[in-house]
């Protein structure tokens, strides 16, 4: 019952289509279209990053400036609480004084920062810190003097004396100068950036009048392309007659794997749900009669009755693949390997046999419908291996530059080749059933979910040697 269409070619292969070359004059004109966009697109970005641009200058030079009153306010402060501490003796007064003791050497190395790329700057910063720093020992000089005398007449004296309020004048002076001096490069600048916005302007549409102007003329070489195209319509109807015959011959196969699913969901499922039913049934009425071992084989056939009718309904589902769409993800195949391998051993009685799993690389599909392939895989070799003294299974697999190959071999009775065309049908056995039970269906069923997933099954045997199975997954670069 095997079908060549559904099994080793699924995916049918579209019917020529002639090409009808597009005229150069258009092919010209859209590249236009899209350079004349293209350069649009940077020259208005370019205008955007200067906008930018000009906005960092204006926030640095207000930072500069707010950072020049800052030092000129904390030595005016620091004079002014001086003044205030020589003529009461109050140490409150210095509160503002110590404040700019500790803030000043801050402002001052947040100005050197700031005026770091700006040479103009440089030779007033350092003018400018040193006077601040002379105004605040001249202060502390004051101070001094008022504490160790006492009194408020020698501080007084060198308040009038005026160095203090001369250091003050040309911190004040050297302030206005930077002040200045800043504000002048901020014109400037915006001198500058006001001519590039104009010229970026004019260019931007210019390039707006290009792009309409070539989008205009491509737009009319495409209804002439259109005109010629429709020449191509009696090529496009035969190819369409010749899908047509084709999905004639899916629409064949579909019939038989819906006849398929016709069977599995009628001949199994009523047989299946009476084991479960009456396993559940067991299970009430003779619960407490039956020892715990009882019980846990009533849950086996339970749980297995659950993964049969699991089964059942993915075979369905998969029979009906056209229409369903397929899981994509990175699998950890040795992961799955070994879940299909405690499937196996846990519903079949193979305990003795030995298993070796080697190095399986990793690889992207459907992890259910992989894990499916194993299990039939394993099933297969376990109980054509069974009746070895000791049954051996080995378990490999190969990366290669297009796919990545995994390998099933086993010490069982083999098969002859020549019966090979065999050996992926639906309902077809090389072995008797009195030998071996089981329906045939399990390789027909792996073939069906390797095929699906781009790859190749295939085997190689010799009468009671045992048995090799391969098969074959395309390499991608990530999952979906």
């Amino acid at each position: 019952m095997s079908n060549p269409v559904a099994l080793g070619d699924p995916y049918l292969m579209p019917a020529f289509v002639p090409r009808v070359p597009v005229p150069s004059l258009a092919v010209i004109g859209i590249v236009s279209t899209l350079l004349a966009l293209t350069l649009t697109t940077i020259i208005s970005l370019s205008s955007m990053r200067e906008f930018k641009q000009r906005a960092d200058i204006v926030v640095h030079t207000n930072d500069v400036i707010s950072r020049i009153d800052d030092i000129s306010a904390l030595t005016t402060g620091a004079q002014s609480a001086v003044r205030g501490y020589v003529i009461t003796g109050n140490d409150s007064f210095l509160l503002p004084y110590h404040e700019a003791i500790r803030a000043l050497p801050l402002r001052l190395a947040e100005l050197d920062v700031l005026v770091s790329s700006k040479p103009a700057l440089l030779l007033g910063m350092a003018t400018l810190a040193a006077l601040a720093r002379e105004s605040l020992v001249i202060g502390g000089r004051v101070v001094h003097i008022r504490r160790v005398n006492a009194g408020a007449d020698a501080g007084m004296a060198l308040i009038v004396g005026g160095a203090g309020d001369q250091i003050q004048n040309q911190i004040r002076a050297q302030s206005h100068r930077m002040i200045v001096a800043e504000q002048a490069l901020l014109a400037e600048r915006e001198i500058k950036a006001a001519e590039s916005a104009l010229r970026a302007s004019l260019l931007i549409g210019l390039g707006a009048l290009i792009g309409a102007l070539t989008s205009g003329g491509a737009f009319l070489l495409l209804r002439v392309e259109n005109r010629k195209r429709r020449l191509a319509d009696q090529a496009l109807v035969e190819a369409n007659n010749a899908l047509l015959q084709r999905a004639a011959q899916l629409e064949a196969t579909n019939k038989e794997l819906e006849s398929f699913s016709y069977s599995v969901s009628h001949d199994l499922r009523i047989p299946l749900r009476a084991v479960s039913g009456y396993a559940r049934m067991f299970e009430e009425d003779y619960g407490d009669r039956v020892d715990s071992e009882g019980l846990r084989l009533l849950a086996v056939i339970r749980d297995n009755s659950k993964r049969m009718g699991d089964l059942i309904d993915d075979l369905l589902a998969f029979s009906r693949f056209s229409r369903q769409a397929m899981q994509q993800e990175r699998i950890d195949m040795r992961a799955l390997v070994d879940t299909a391998v405690r499937l196996v051993r846990r519903d079949e009685d193979y305990l003795p046999a030995q298993i070796e799993i080697g190095n399986l690389p990793r690889c992207v599909g459907d992890p259910a419908l992989l894990q499916q392939v194993w299990v039939n895989l394993l099933s297969n070799a376990l109980k054509y291996s069974a009746t070895r003294a000791q049954p051996v299974i080995r378990i490999t697999g190969v990366a290669g530059a297009t796919e990545t190959v995994y390998t099933l071999a086993d010490n069982g009775v083999g098969f002859d080749m020549q019966y090979y065309g065999k050996l992926f049908g639906v309902f077809q056995r090389l072995h008797s059933a009195d030998q071996f039970p089981g329906t045939g269906v399990g390789l027909a069923i792996a073939q069906r979910i390797v095929t699906r997933h781009g790859g190749r099954i295939w085997a190689d045997a010799v009468p009671d040697q045992g048995a090799t199975f391969y098969f074959a997954l395309p390499k991608q670069e990530h999952a979906v």
